[in-house]
């Protein structure tokens, strides 16, 4: 008997320890979100249908993020290899397909948050690349402009959206062919594109210490470096649109936006897109193209 009881304890105690080291139950948190209030905000409408990704590092966003919040990074959704660093991948379709599997179809409406003035315009770059892809409905600030608990638990998986084919708005991409022949055009032409510089101004008059800065040719354009279209949460300033009439930037204007790789870009031409400037659009691989281009060109 003695035996027997002996025997069943260190069964027992094998189970035990094996039922310990099994893989613990994940835990998943529901999204309440509310925006913190601000103009910029107010027309931004939350609900349980809104899907919220989070551009930031990854590292950052396992520390904490909004509730419900899935992870998603600019370079995923962009080529990688030189010279078309900060082109989107070409194949849209492929695209589309990643985004159903996070819930998203065109009717979605989806929230980006970022690093506002902290980071490098990601959230507004995420942005831009769904709305290019037919997303129509699609909004992006600092995480900061949120009133909720932060978490670090994995978010609860969303029911996977229909394949669907993206539809594309082909204005808000700016090729470097268009750009080149944009330039061209005389500036009192009716049809000369605005061009807006969206560097830092040390880098915009060559001052900067990134080699970069020192090869970048003059085209022409009005510098305004990109946070100043935002505020300190990442809500886009209304009161830029003063200060480019001020220069004769209008909404009837057609506007090319370049920054170094159509990162910062493209979070100012969604900026100017709220603020009803239409024909906005982002020279999407950024100087970085342009300079890869015309080194090819020389040789």
């Amino acid at each position: 008997m003695k035996c027997m009881i002996r025997g069943l304890k260190a069964a027992f105690s094998i189970f035990f320890i094996v039922g310990c080291a099994q893989t613990p139950t994940k835990v998943y948190e529901k999204k309440p979100v509310k925006e913190k209030e601000s103009s910029q905000s107010a027309s931004l409408v939350i609900t349980e249908q809104t899907v919220f990704l989070d551009a930031r590092p990854t590292f950052e966003y396992a520390v904490s993020h909004l509730n419900g919040s899935i992870p998603v990074q600019v370079q995923d959704f962009s080529q990688s290899q030189q010279p078309f660093l900060g082109l989107l991948d070409p194949d849209s379709f492929g695209l589309a397909r990643r985004l159903a599997r996070m819930g998203i179809d065109p009717t979605t409406p989806v929230v980006v948050v970022g690093k506002g003035p902290n980071g490098n315009g990601e959230e507004g770059r995420m942005a831009w690349t769904l709305r290019y892809l037919g997303v129509k409905d699609v909004r992006f600030a600092s995480i900061e402009a949120f009133s909720m608990p932060l978490s670090s638990n994995e978010a609860p998986p969303r029911e996977n959206k229909p394949i669907w084919k993206p539809v594309v708005e082909q204005d808000l991409f700016i090729t470097s062919a268009q750009f080149l022949k944009g330039m061209v055009i005389p500036k009192t032409s009716e049809k000369a594109p605005v061009i807006i510089d969206v560097r830092s101004e040390a880098a915009y008059l060559g001052k900067a210490k990134d080699a970069m800065s020192q090869k970048v040719p003059d085209v022409g354009g009005i510098n305004i470096p990109w946070k100043e279209f935002f505020d300190d949460k990442g809500w886009v300033k209304a009161s830029i649109k003063d200060r480019l009439t001020a220069v004769g930037v209008t909404p009837d204007k057609q506007v090319f936006v370049i920054g170094e790789q159509g990162t910062e870009s493209a979070a100012v031409t969604m900026a100017l897109r709220e603020l009803g400037f239409a024909k906005a659009g982002n020279v999407a691989g950024g100087y970085l193209e342009l300079l890869s281009k015309n080194k090819r060109s020389r040789k």
